[in-house]
């Protein structure tokens, strides 16, 4: 009776651990990433939810965008692997630099505010791919945009 007990409780820890696998699994591949500053005062941003739902975010305010392709989510999670956020300054800044952009990256409660003067290693190839798909998306709203005549 005992060993189908133990046996029982395996199994049920077994399915739990599995099932709590998967909810880490998705909320890992959440991820933000906000752009702001220059002369012109630019204001963009990205946000990646779980499945690879998308995100964008302007001066207007914020819009869905197309969902991340499964290359484009392998490379993600892959990148954010690679990231040791616990690792990075919270802030990586020149302050004595007059007209800059800031990027806030923010994974998993961790927040990284840099102007890409110091180099943050995997950090910085995770800021060039979301801000590749951010791209990806304006652009192709802005070709699927109607024109007035």
């Amino acid at each position: 009776m005992a060993t189908r007990v133990g046996r029982f409780l395996g199994l049920v820890t077994s399915v739990l651990l599995l099932v709590g696998c998967g909810e880490s699994v998705a909320a890992s591949q959440e991820v933000s990433l906000h752009v702001s500053g220059g002369i012109a005062g630019v204001q963009r941003g990205i946000e990646v939810g779980p499945g690879g739902a998308v995100t964008l975010i302007d001066r207007e305010g914020r819009h869905a965008g197309r969902e991340l392709s499964g290359d484009e989510r392998e490379k993600l999670g892959s990148l954010l692997g690679a990231v040791d956020f616990a690792g990075l300054p919270a802030r990586s800044i020149d302050e004595g630099s007059r007209d800059r952009f800031e990027y806030r990256l923010a994974h998993a409660g961790r927040t990284v505010i840099t102007d890409r003067s110091t180099d943050l290693g995997p950090a910085d190839d995770l800021i060039d791919h979301l801000e590749s798909c951010m791209e990806a998306r304006r652009a192709g709203a802005v070709q699927h945009t109607p024109t007035r005549s």
